[in-house]
């Protein structure tokens, strides 16, 4: 199985395809994407985390990320411990409006030292580090994390992430964000049930061309993942040395078409193969092996949804405009040997 990580960043080659297909609209859109690495129930899991938006978007002033009600929460991570990586993509207004990939890390901070920052003002119980370089300027963003204990916001969350995002103006090359993606160990465990986990954001851009944030603009993404993610492999021998590699994806106990399934060989960063499950979530590839060879199966899912799942947090002036679900499901290694 590929590392977090490494799973994030195909997750990032699947957040460009999300955000920039199709037209750009006049309206500001941003989408929040989840993924868990693990979806046993009451297991630790690696969290994926995404912002994503269309260059045409008004730049985002504000994310308030929720995680679910169910979610063990651990913050208690000395200052200095990495808590993951993050990817972002950059479009730079003071620089032709050229895009950048920039990378850095996740890095736990001391909360004493952020007293009064004005992105979240208070004491919190975590607070962690974005430490990235744009245009050759190193640029922090800092992440306020919480354990929710009080209503409303109980209704709907266990945890909050804030963080605030500097607009084209007073960031180097005028930087506006088109995506991040982070992922965060050793923080979450999954819920002790098996029904879906619906994340939240709330997201607030600043008024265009200046560097104020438009309160009345904010507006709600959620993010599905599923309680319940099954993928199956299996190997049928055939003569002549054909194998036939197959098995199922199954979401929340229902078939799942339209997944491209990837098969790896130990060893191989590349897939070997990458068929996409039918209407009834099966898969099945043909393969001619000289020796006998492990494969392992993934499947990582992002796609938009035609609307909310779920009932919109109260008080958010434009409501909930976006939806996503994202999975990711890894077999363990078959053995396939040749039939003669």
């Amino acid at each position: 199985m590929r590392k977090p990580m490494r799973l994030a960043v195909a997750a990032g080659a699947a957040v460009v395809g999300l955000a920039f297909a199709g037209p750009a609209v006049a309206a500001y859109n941003p989408t929040l994407i989840a993924i868990s690495t693990n979806n046993a129930p009451g297991r630790p899991t690696t969290m994926i985390l995404a912002h994503t938006q269309e260059a045409i978007d008004d730049p985002t002033a504000k994310d308030t990320i929720y995680a679910p009600p169910g979610y063990g929460v651990t913050l208690t991570q000395p200052a200095g411990t990495k808590i993951g990586d993050v990817s972002a993509r950059l479009i730079l207004r003071g620089a032709g409006n050229a895009e950048v990939d920039v990378e850095g890390e996740v890095i736990a901070d001391n909360p004493a030292l952020h007293p009064s920052d004005p992105c979240a003002p208070g004491i919190h119980q975590a607070v962690w580090k974005l430490n990235i370089t744009v245009a050759g300027t190193p640029l922090t963003v800092y992440l306020y994390v919480d354990t929710v204990t009080t209503a409303p916001e109980t209704a709907f969350a266990s945890a909050k992430l804030q963080l605030c995002l500097a607009g084209p103006i007073g960031t180097p090359a005028g930087a506006q964000l088109l995506f991040a993606i982070f992922d965060v160990n050793g923080v979450f465990s999954n819920p002790a049930s098996t029904t879906d986990r619906i994340w939240r954001a709330t997201f607030t851009p600043y008024t265009p061309g200046a560097p104020t944030p438009n309160a009345a603009g904010t507006m709600e993404g959620q993010a599905l993942v599923p309680g319940r993610v099954s993928l199956s492999l299996s190997v049928k021998r055939l003569k002549h040395r054909v194998v036939i590699l197959q098995g199922r994806l199954l979401i929340d106990g229902q078939p799942f078409r339209g997944a491209t399934v990837e098969l790896f060989v130990p060893g191989k960063a590349k897939p070997v193969a990458k068929p996409k499950t039918s209407r009834t979530g099966r898969y099945s590839v043909r393969k001619r092996i000289k020796k006998p060879t492990r494969y392992h199966a993934e499947v990582l899912f992002i796609g938009v949804l035609a609307s909310c799942p779920a009932t919109g947090i109260p008080g958010v002036p434009q409501g909930c405009k976006t939806a996503t679900v994202s999975f990711i499901a890894v077999t363990k290694n078959v053995l396939a040997r040749p039939r003669r």
